[in-house]
């Protein structure tokens, strides 16, 4: 199967000062985290966070988790997300709905084979995330067999979570794969919980684009 060039995303950013420096290394994405439950939600906190200091380059993305339509829409209307990452049991219904006004991540769980029912949602999402399967959504900082997505044979472009740590790029098999459209990381590039380590982030990034010298270091968002 051929290599693919792919992007980053770097999520759960809380704090302004991180942001900023995160940002500065030019990522494709960042993720603000919608999620009361999780250590990284920026529900509260979102109005302190100067998004319109990101440059137009990188990204920004809403991840939710089952949040009523009027209510995830006025988010991202209020706070000019520019995508939206949905991490819960949102349906493709409702996933269509979002997609007219931005484009649309819809996050799958995975354990130990592909969904059942990533049919459903062709029609209704721009991309699928793929993330370990666990009692919360996201951020727990565990792999699932990156092997078993060579068995997706779909056209829509995916983001890969759940687990990927400094040196990815140095596995005996990274995953290389015609639709891999990012790789998504969070828990195991922090400090402490929605606090990045900007030194293991500036890392991962120049490494992985040295690796697939093709793409070039900016990126225009979509």
């Amino acid at each position: 199967m051929a290599a693919s060039t792919f992007k980053i995303k770097v999520c759960g950013i809380t704090q302004e000062s991180n942001m900023l420096k995160i940002a500065a290394l030019s990522p494709d994405y960042l993720g603000f985290i919608f999620y009361k439950p999780s250590p990284r939600d920026v529900s509260h906190s979102i109005k302190q966070l100067p998004l319109h200091q990101l440059p137009p380059s990188i990204g920004k993305v809403a991840v939710m988790v089952n949040i009523p339509l009027d209510s995830a829409l006025d988010i991202v209307e209020t706070y000019g997300f520019d995508l939206v990452q949905l991490h819960g049991q949102e349906g493709p219904g409702y996933c269509s709905e979002m997609r007219k006004q931005r484009p649309v991540i819809k996050s799958f769980s995975i354990k130990e084979q592909l969904p059942e029912n990533l049919d459903y949602y062709y029609h209704s999402c721009d991309y699928f995330l793929f993330d370990t399967q666990s009692q919360l959504p996201g951020g727990s900082g565990k792999s699932f067999d990156h092997s078993i997505l060579q068995d997706y044979r779909e056209d829509v472009p995916f983001f890969l979570s759940g687990g990927i740590g400094p040196g990815y790029e140095n596995k005996k098999n990274p995953l290389r794969h015609p639709a891999l459209h990012a790789l998504d990381i969070n828990s195991r590039f922090e400090v402490r919980p929605g606090v990045k380590d900007t030194a293991l982030v500036k890392s991962f990034i120049d490494k992985n684009r040295e690796a697939q010298p093709e793409q070039q270091t900016q990126t225009q968002k979509l």
